[in-house]
């Protein structure tokens, strides 16, 4: 099959003295009352949860998340047109996590300005921290919201083990991945047409050029919520299909591709460590690829 399955990062694919030994030194702070530590890595200087056992162990022991793919993104996105040369005016980073993309853009001079969302309370305050002790504070704004297809309260569910995949909670039975045994928290829900006009001037909302998506499969939700925007410029989204998370949002498959059509022309789909572009028409195979609740794909929409 042309789409190739990547599965969602395993930890162990390094091996050598420097990996065992920070592996051992995240494993005794892991197991200690919990704390923050703080990690110089390719994307900046880092602060994780000590029980964040997946994305803060990734980031401690390899020192890196996906730069390789950053670069190999950014640079794919100006030789086919998509963004202007040179710098970049303004990069939404919508699920930003710990910040480790919108760092890593910033510091590498790829956009001027960035605009982070992150509902997560305990990622929020991360995120806020990562950014001051980058010296990032003037070039960063942070949103404590979740972007979604309606404005209000929304119920979010936090993964403590994993900071990466806590996402918003639209359903109630039991999950393959146990996510309906997690503590939930009420957060601030807003669409992006509505954070567009309530927070930006036009000529800022023009200033942007990318959107770079994480947000666990709740992406259908977010597209319903950023018509106006969309109608407006031509702007790509880098994005990770999960179809499995797709399918825990409350939106159907039928009902995701037919907004894909109606939003995007085509998508590209990074496999065999490049971008090969598909008509939106296709975007209804990538759930029969991609259907184990651990496979994803990166995937660029225009």
């Amino acid at each position: 099959d042309r789409y190739a399955v990547r599965q969602l990062p395993k930890q162990l694919e390094v091996r050598g003295l420097t990996y065992y030994s920070r592996l051992l030194r995240w494993t005794l702070h892991h197991y200690l009352p919990r704390h923050d530590v703080s990690v110089a890595t390719a994307n900046g200087v880092l602060s994780v949860s000590s029980t964040d056992w997946l994305m803060g162990k990734h980031l401690f022991v390899h020192r890196n998340y996906e730069i390789d793919f950053i670069d190999m993104s950014i640079e794919f996105l100006k030789a086919s047109g998509y963004l202007r040369p040179g710098k970049g005016k303004t990069f939404l980073d919508i699920g930003a996590n710990l910040g480790m993309i919108g760092i890593a853009m910033a510091r590498k001079d790829y956009f001027e300005r960035v605009i982070a969302f992150e509902p997560d309370p305990r990622n929020f305050q991360l995120l806020k921290n990562n950014v001051k002790q980058n010296g990032l504070d003037e070039r960063f704004e942070c949103f404590q919201v979740a972007m979604s297809s309606s404005n209000g309260e929304i119920e979010f569910e936090i993964d403590d083990r994993n900071s990466g995949d806590s996402r918003v909670r639209q359903t109630e039975r039991r999950g393959e991945l146990k996510e309906h045994l997690r503590n939930t928290a009420k957060v601030q829900a807003t669409t992006l047409d509505s954070f567009v006009e309530n927070h930006l001037a036009s000529e800022e909302a023009e200033a942007i050029d990318l959107l770079w998506v994480d947000i666990q499969g709740h992406e259908g939700h977010l597209f319903d919520g950023a018509r106006r925007f969309f109608e407006r410029r031509r702007i790509p989204v880098v994005n990770e299909f999960w179809g499995y998370g797709i399918d825990r949002s409350g939106i159907t498959r039928e009902r995701y591709c037919s907004t894909a059509r109606e939003m995007f022309s085509e998508f590209y789909i990074f496999t065999d460590g490049r971008y090969e572009s598909r008509p939106i028409s296709e975007i209804d195979r990538l759930f029969d690829v991609y259907n184990k609740p651990r496979e994803i794909a990166n995937i660029i929409l225009i």
